[in-house]
């Protein structure tokens, strides 16, 4: 691969930061892609056992009482019903819901001295398809698959701007994905014993964390949200999760099993385990959370959301022994030209040689914090329209003080965008529904690495066209010290080939979308 294209495909990776929108959870788990459900009481799941059948076995026949001496066979011939484990609850009519999403998108990004003609495009297609079985109210089963595909892009691709063009995420440049790719997004089975221990097993979503933003105690996903995207594309994880509620309290206790969050779990001793506790107390809601899995670094985390008078204030507090990664070292004052020149004259002619650059790292023994929190305030401008503001701060011992070693993290396959500075912040504010617009939603988003002192803003716009299509717009900028991680930009001493840069600075992106939801 030519140095040109080589980093040409990493900015393009970088570059990613610079597509902030309005951080969103994902849209209505519960009623399109089966996300967890609060626990049915058992005066609101009970009911009473269908009748038997006349003549079967579990009918007594008039003047003579069941007994044993009416064998398998006999019921089998007869074709009448054998009650099964899950016979006293009610069986659902329609058991079996099938739907999904058809999301289209297309991006563009313009940076410094690129012509029109060669500003970057992509439009990516997402499809979603479900089926969600519910034999009975104890009993659900779900399967989610996923296509993806960019007719933008050739049959293998890094996707645009660095992004997976299947979940979203953050990639590593250099990694290709099919085009187009399937993926299976979810594949579990939920029931219960006694309604008072609930069991989800399978491939599923589970997200913990109250920040808007980072969320660092959110452990159990294999891959980092971006806390930008407007749909949170990630792929669940294999688990098996026991849920024990104590509805009186309306506390939660939760056991894990985890099969493939620090890869595949072939081995007995590869299988990790996770715990939570959810507590309310007051206004306050805590939760307190652990794992451990061999391949990872042991982690602990604690979360909190309350009302604060007229504020909505929340925080997350994560615990990792060490560094996830190693963190590698830079003496004060030393560039990236002169961390080429001690490797020896080592040219760029690609990733694997810029990763051999003799670059030390550390890893302590001791645990280091992540730590976001931030607030709200939801107030009145009109008889019947709100508008909310809020601030966010993350602060991330593991992170990077300046931007020097960029380019080095992409070669290495570390580089996490939205986690390499150490101090980060967000503005934000959201308008649902203004005035007559009552179909309309806006979001304002502003977000900057304090570390390298790259920002961008960017302005969301919502529309419900019709019951189940939606219309997504938005408009962003990059601003702030060049080459930081939301103007990341290759374009100064030997990044420069034949008098232009590897890769230029980005300036703006526009974006849209059409989403439908069955």
């Amino acid at each position: 691969m030519s140095a040109r294209a080589l980093l040409s495909a990493a900015v393009l990776a970088t570059a990613l930061t610079g597509l902030p929108a309005a951080a969103q959870s994902r849209p209505d788990e519960e009623a399109l892609f089966g996300g967890d459900e609060q626990p049915e009481t058992p005066a609101a799941s009970a009911q009473e056992p269908p009748p038997p059948a006349e003549g079967s076995p579990l009918e007594p026949s008039r003047g003579q009482a069941p007994g044993p001496e009416q064998s398998r066979d006999e019921q089998a011939f007869t074709g009448a019903p054998v009650q099964e484990a899950f016979g006293t609850e009610g069986h659902t009519e329609d058991p079996l819901k099938i739907g999904g999403q058809f999301y289209l998108r297309a991006f563009t990004q313009g940076s410094e001295g690129v012509s029109f003609g060669d500003t970057a495009f992509s439009a990516p297609t997402l499809v979603d398809g479900y089926f969600d079985a519910r034999p009975t109210d104890r009993l659900r089963g779900m399967v989610v698959g996923r296509l993806s595909f960019d007719p933008s892009r050739a049959g293998q691709s890094t996707g645009f701007l660095g992004t997976n063009p299947s979940d979203g995420t953050p990639a590593i440049p250099g990694t290709t994905f099919a085009n187009p790719r399937v993926l299976l997004d979810q594949a579990w089975l939920r029931f219960d014993i006694a309604h008072t221990v609930f069991f989800t097993v399978g491939k599923q979503h589970v997200k913990w964390g109250t920040s808007r933003f980072w969320n660092p105690t959110d452990f159990l996903s294999p891959q980092r949200r971006d806390p930008l995207a407007v749909f949170d594309a990630r792929t669940g994880a294999s688990m098996v999760k026991l849920h024990v509620p104590w509805e009186a309290k309306g506390w939660n206790f939760y056991g894990i099993a985890l099969l493939d969050n620090a890869g595949p779990a072939s081995t007995l001793g590869r299988i990790g385990g996770a715990a939570r506790a959810e507590v309310v107390l007051g206004t306050a809601e805590f939760g307190a959370s652990a794992v451990l899995q061999r391949g990872r670094k042991p982690r602990m985390g604690l979360d909190v959301s309350s009302a604060a008078g007229p504020f909505d204030v929340y925080g997350e507090l994560a615990l990792v022994k060490g560094f996830e990664t190693p963190r590698f070292l830079v003496p004060d004052g030393l560039s990236w030209e002169d961390i080429l020149a001690g490797g020896g004259g080592l040219e760029l002619d690609g990733l694997e040689d810029i990763a051999k650059l003799p670059v030390p790292s550390e890893s302590p023994g001791h645990f280091t914090p992540q730590v976001s929190g931030g607030a709200n305030y939801t107030f009145a401008y009109s008889e019947s329209d709100t508008a909310t503001v809020g601030v966010e701060y993350f602060y991330n011992a593991p992170g990077y003080d300046a931007s020097t070693l960029y380019p080095y993290l992409i070669a290495r396959g570390v580089y996490q965008p939205f986690y390499l500075g150490q101090h980060y912040a967000a503005l934000y504010a959201t308008l649902i529904g203004p005035g007559s617009w009552d179909k309309t939603s806006f979001v304002l988003s502003n977000l900057g690495n304090l570390s390298d002192r790259s920002f961008t803003s960017r302005l969301d716009l919502g529309y419900r066209a019709l019951s189940y299509l939606s219309v997504e717009g938005y408009a962003a900028v990059s601003y702030g010290r060049k080459g930081g991680e939301f103007r990341f930009a290759l374009d100064s001493g030997p990044f420069v080939i034949d008098g232009r840069p590897l890769v230029p600075a980005p300036t703006f992106q526009l974006g849209g979308g059409l989403r439908i939801n069955l």
